[in-house]
């Protein structure tokens, strides 16, 4: 069950975060998880080293997080499922090494849930960043994506198995539709940019 702004906000605080930090760290969980705290991501990057991104503020698990120190003892794949835990790990993570740990907040994603967000104004998923767009990268974002490059006829997909899993079929479909707006180049290379995301008018999720 997805949280509100509300409801992170109230579990920042519950966490530790303090003053302005609260409202960073809701707008951070909602870009990185729309609020979803049983979302895991990066499924196409785990390795010996690291498991998937998990919940609210999709923190990346440690095959063998005992072997750390702190923060990075605290990436337990099992535990961080839990929402007051994975909030208290962002904020042990957060104090170690500030926000830029997270794509959202350095990427800018993070402010549309600021001030409540423009997504309910508008109907429309705000643009989520560049980097939200990689391989393995699970999302309902990407669904609602999927589904309007099919209605607007860039359908370059192989197969519709796990459409809110960003993949090869993601990139020429998208590239499509870039070269449909008159992109070429770099800016019909598949990967979304701002301009191209607002005029395919992705439902907001």
């Amino acid at each position: 069950m997805r949280m509100s702004l509300t409801e992170l906000r109230a579990l920042a605080t519950q966490a530790g975060f303090t003053g302005n930090d609260i409202k960073v760290a809701a707008a951070v969980a909602m870009a990185e998880s729309k609020g979803d705290p049983g979302i895991i991501g990066d499924q196409g990057l785990v390795d010996h080293k690291w498991g998937p991104s998990i919940g609210l503020f999709q923190i990346r698990s440690l095959r063998h997080p005992g072997q750390f120190s702190p923060p990075d003892k605290l990436r337990v794949e099992g535990k961080l499922k839990d929402p007051l835990y994975n909030a208290k790990t962002a904020k042990a993570i957060k104090d170690a090494h500030n926000w830029n740990q997270w794509s959202t907040f350095v990427n800018g994603a993070y402010k549309h849930f600021m001030t409540g967000g423009p997504a309910g104004a508008t109907g429309s998923e705000p643009f989520p960043g560049a980097s939200f767009f990689h391989t393995g990268r699970k999302s309902p974002i990407i669904a609602a994506m999927h589904h309007r490059l099919v209605a607007e006829g860039c359908n370059r997909y192989q197969s519709n198995a796990a459409p809110d899993v960003w993949g090869p079929g993601d990139v020429k479909s998208y590239a499509a539709w870039q070269a449909k707006l008159g992109f070429t180049g770099d800016n019909a290379n598949g990967t979304p940019g701002k301009t191209s995301w607002d005029k395919l008018h992705v439902p907001d999720v």
